[in-house]
């Protein structure tokens, strides 16, 4: 199964949740692994931060999490164009994912940035992560924020998936401390887009994903 982490937009916490999510499924006895496509930034150093949380976190290497790699930290449509010796190729990336849609139980998609950045801009059109999802998705998770400003950021974020005809998704609040505002974020965004939001603390650990946005995941998921 491949699913796509993605969120309202940068910063939300998609690496967290994603380094999480891939060592609770471990723990649950499944083959994972988690792949970025789209990695921009490059550190100092020479490493990718994202790539190095799951390198440190989750013993992956590069090798299998990465495939494109830009230096500068911007939407990947413009590193693409400060880079013009990559050349943007969605068969690379789908043929990178068939193979590991063969070998794991479960693919973990870490998008770059929010559901709306442009990957790509051709002569007449973006290809966007909305392209990139219906491309490669069976799921979507999609990372809340759970502070001030949550809700809307969470209708327009909803409203976005329901008329973009993405697969089917599950709304995920991070962060969570269980204050009065975020409580009360959490019960006016369940009311308005009429689905479960689930949870995940602040400073979360695997176990801390409840059991039910667990099965949500599992669905028809068979595991021997």
């Amino acid at each position: 199964m491949k699913l796509f982490i993605t969120s309202t937009n940068t910063d939300i916490g998609k690496t967290y949740v994603t380094q999480n999510l891939f060592k609770r499924l471990t723990s649950e006895g499944y083959n994972v692994c988690i792949f970025k496509p789209f990695q921009t930034e490059m550190l100092p150093d020479g490493t990718y931060p994202d790539l190095e949380v799951y390198r440190n976190e989750c013993q992956l290497t590069y090798q299998l999490t990465s495939l494109y790699t830009f230096k500068d930290p911007v939407s990947p449509h413009l590193a693409f164009k400060r880079e013009p010796d990559q050349t943007f190729d969605i068969n690379k990336v789908l043929n990178r994912l068939a193979l590991l849609d063969r070998t794991f139980d479960f693919v973990l998609i870490e998008g770059a940035g929010g559901i709306a950045v442009p990957i790509y801009e051709y002569e007449s059109h973006f290809y966007m992560t909305t392209d990139l999802i219906k491309d490669t998705a069976d799921k979507v998770i999609s990372v809340l924020p759970s502070q001030l400003g949550a809700i809307s950021d969470a209708i327009v974020h909803h409203h976005y998936l329901k008329h973009t005809n993405l697969p089917p998704h599950i709304l995920l609040m991070n962060q969570f401390t269980n204050t009065a505002l975020e409580q009360d974020n959490h019960t006016t965004i369940e009311k308005f887009t009429n689905e479960p939001v689930f949870t995940f603390k602040k400073e979360g650990k695997p176990e801390d994903f409840s059991n039910t946005f667990i099965q949500q995941i599992l669905g028809g998921q068979n595991h021997e």
